[in-house]
């Protein structure tokens, strides 16, 4: 059986015109050109030949001063036929469809839209529970299993909606809107929880007993909650705001140099879980002693998609890193001591008022070998208004 030959699909058919065509016939020959269908004419011959084989027609013609017409042409052409003698670059393309239309099955990228950078990373964490997450091959009943966990479980969003398409999951979402009731108004009035000199008044509602400039002592009534009006009928109104004063306050905080605590042994360990195309590799790395979990170590894990540059990989890897901490007996020197102390001395008048602007302060330590004892003065600038029932 004859092997069939791609370039022959491509065929010509041609006229040579002059004396002595039959001399044509013998250069073709010589020049390696296969001839069929040969046909004498009054004025030459016709004949028909393959068209790759064409410009080798012409040099032949020329060099014989013979006149070369093509006549007729059948079959895919010159730039074709060339292709269809390489097989191999339409395999590759058949390939690269055929990849193209596999690989778009797994998932390449997420879109986040306009979530803020810790939004991401806890709808990430969220997603990558339900088996979405880059590398997987997400079918259609993951997504609806994670679209309606998230519906349930998506406290942080009004509306949020999940969309796979050309291997990049979109996600598209609204902020939740709560509509909380107004609550009813109480009968309070607001009392000074501190002593101080009164230097501003911003009652929202209620009536106001103090004035910037006053003294008022701790306990005393600021801003009340009725009055009588003309015909002597009391006229309740809730009262609310702010009462800002200068206070004057002292607070002692005592810290041994020698106590028992959980720190950080320095022992760390780590666990690399990568997803490419469907399939999970894990890899681990530190201090790995048979254990598999340390009592409250402080662990942390990351969702990172893998990229190449600006190429996004259909690949993530989940590294989980934990760190080992135990009890132990710590011991600093009387000086650490005393800073430890001043700090706690901060975080109580913080505790009483969050909002408070310090002025000046005046520190009394006591340090020995066993502890620290620090008493510190406040004067500082806070709203003194706590709202109490009459």
């Amino acid at each position: 059986m004859a092997r069939f030959d791609p370039v022959a699909a491509d065929r010509i058919c041609f006229a040579v015109r002059g004396r002595g065509t039959q001399h044509f016939l013998s250069a073709a020959a010589r020049a390696g050109v296969r001839l069929d269908g040969i046909r004498p004419g009054e004025e030459g011959l016709t004949a028909w030949a393959a068209g790759t084989d064409l410009p080798r027609l012409r040099r032949c013609a020329d060099r014989g001063g013979w006149e070369l017409e093509v006549v007729s042409r059948r079959g895919p052409g010159r730039s074709l036929a060339r292709l269809l003698r390489r097989p191999g670059i339409l395999a590759g393309l058949a390939c690269f469809f055929m990849l193209v239309r596999l690989l778009s099955g797994f998932l390449w990228c997420m879109d986040f839209g306009g979530l803020t950078d810790a939004e991401q990373a806890a709808l990430r964490q969220t997603l990558a529970r339900y088996g979405v997450r880059e590398g997987v091959w997400l079918s259609r009943e993951t997504l609806a299993g994670a679209q309606q966990a998230l519906d349930l479980e998506g406290e942080a969003f009004g509306w949020l909606s999940l969309n796979f398409a050309g291997g990049c999951l979109f996600v598209e979402s609204t902020p939740r809107q709560n509509a909380e009731p107004r609550a009813e108004p109480q009968n309070t009035e607001l009392r000074a929880k501190a002593a101080g000199e009164v230097l501003a008044v911003d009652v929202e509602s209620g009536f106001a007993q103090v004035q910037p400039g006053q003294y008022v002592a701790k306990g005393q009534l600021l801003a009340a909650a009725s009055r009588l009006d003309r015909s002597g009928n009391p006229v309740p109104q809730a009262a609310s705001g702010r009462v800002v004063g200068r206070v004057r306050c002292s607070y002692t905080a005592q810290q041994p140099c020698t106590w028992t605590g959980s720190v950080l042994t320095g022992r760390s360990r780590q666990t690399e879980e990568t997803c490419v195309l469907g399939r999970t590799f894990t890899h681990r790395s530190g201090d790995w002693d048979g254990q598999n979990t340390w009592p409250g170590a402080e662990t942390r894990t990351e969702w990172l998609p893998l990229t190449l540059g600006r190429l996004a990989l259909p690949a993530s890897v989940c590294r989980t890193t934990q760190w080992e901490q135990a009890e132990r007996t710590l011991t600093v020197s009387p000086e650490t001591a005393a800073a430890m102390a001043r700090r706690s001395c901060r975080l109580q008048l913080l505790a009483d008022f969050p909002d408070a602007v310090v002025e000046s302060e005046r520190a009394e330590t006591a340090c020995n070998e066993s502890g620290a004892q620090c008493t510190i003065t406040y004067v500082f600038r806070a709203d003194l208004a706590q709202a109490e029932p009459p």
